[in-house]
């Protein structure tokens, strides 16, 4: 089998980087390997917010221009993306500060956020009960898309524009010549020979699969828990989140509501802790009490791959003219996969991605000590 492009992960970044691929022109094969199912990892086990409210100006500007891409690909590839907003509330004046600073960045950076004060934050979630919230910071352009219905609508178009998808095919290893990737042998024994280019998409597993070559991404594997109740009818419309406790809570197009909050447990560890129930809906049923009638139907984990500095990982391997990394996105690839695609799509066929904030993601910026900061992670 020969590849012009294989890319290694069947998550979002993989169908987002075979989607423009096709679309900026690339006519090589384009092959998209996942060890299981595609949407497995963690795109498939997220909540499916979108935001352009962060604190770094690096993710303000890429997530500006993934939330354009999002709203392009309503029409052209058929993704039901919900332009709904965020909604940040702020129980302390010290929090209130901070995120009328964060407001001014946002602005600057083409990001319409607004401070609402006292009662108008009830003029963008009617059904809140304000309690202690003094303040909130509301990112009219976040919204919300299901994350399985994205893969499989992206699955559909893939097939359509002729890329090849292989399920339930494991890569065991890159074997390089001179500084290239020539072949990926398959599990069950199996080979792809490259033409191109290979894109390691593959969360944290990246690091097993990179570790051979010499270069062993500083990735992490922070277990998050989310719980969905039964539906109801329509009363919230933009995630809420709840800063001082990092809780939040979102309704998706079914009618259920996913809560999720900092609920801390042992590195890489899977296992549902119940006590993550508890502190989820004690935070948010203050705001939210009807939440209190629910059924709960679901409770599951899915992990933040983060890095130290929780940016991604985007560019080329070092030592490596032909192999691309795309992980680390500290609980966020979901929402950056549209720009993130169509940057590796930049990379392959231009030698260089496209916006100047993407060039400072490359893996070398931890060996020159070029760490970049965000605050707002949650979750």
């Amino acid at each position: 089998m020969r590849a012009g492009v294989a890319i290694i992960g069947g998550g979002s970044t993989g169908l987002f980087t075979a989607y423009y691929l096709r679309r900026l022109g690339y006519e090589g094969e384009v092959i998209i390997l996942d060890r299981s199912y595609l949407g497995s990892g963690s795109t498939g086990r997220c909540a499916g917010g979108i935001r352009a409210s962060f604190t770094s100006e690096v993710h303000v500007a890429l997530m500006r221009e993934s939330i354009k891409e999002w709203l392009r690909l309503r029409n052209e590839a058929g993704l039901p993306f919900r332009q709904s907003g965020y909604l940040w509330l702020l129980t302390t004046e010290e929090l209130v500060k901070q995120h009328e600073a964060l407001q001014r960045l946002h602005n600057r950076l083409g990001v319409p956020t607004r401070m609402l004060y006292g009662e108008e934050v009830l003029s963008v979630v009617p059904s809140m009960k304000l309690g202690d919230v003094i303040a909130a910071l509301h990112d009219p352009t976040a919204g919300k898309i299901s994350p399985l219905k994205t893969v499989w609508i992206m699955r559909r178009n893939l097939l359509k524009l002729g890329v090849k998808i292989l399920e339930y095919v494991g890569v065991e290893g890159i074997v390089t010549k001179e500084g290239e990737a020539v072949t990926l042998k398959l599990s069950g024994g199996g080979e792809v020979d490259i033409e191109d280019s290979v894109i390691v998409a593959a969360g944290y597993w990246s690091k097993e699969l990179l570790r051979p070559l010499g270069y062993e991404p500083p990735l992490k594997g922070d277990p998050h828990h989310l719980m969905i109740t039964e539906k109801y009818a329509p009363f919230l419309e933009p995630l809420v989140i709840h800063k001082a406790s990092g809780s939040y809570i979102v309704q998706v197009g079914s009618g259920g509501v996913i809560l999720g909050t900092e609920y801390p447990v042992p590195e890489n560890d899977l296992s549902i802790h119940l006590g993550f129930i508890g502190r989820a809906v004690r935070y948010m049923s203050r705001y939210f009490p009807q939440i209190l009638d629910a059924n709960l139907l679901r409770v599951w984990t899915g992990y933040y791959i983060k890095t130290p500095d929780h940016h991604p990982i985007i560019g080329r391997v070092p030592g490596y003219s032909n192999i691309y990394l795309a992980t680390g996105y500290s609980g966020h690839g979901f929402m950056m996969a549209p720009i993130v695609g169509k940057e590796l799509a930049n990379y392959v066929m231009k030698g260089k991605p496209g916006l100047p904030e993407t060039r400072k993601l490359v893996p070398e910026r931890y060996e020159r000590g070029e760490l970049l900061e965000e605050k707002a992670i949650f979750g």
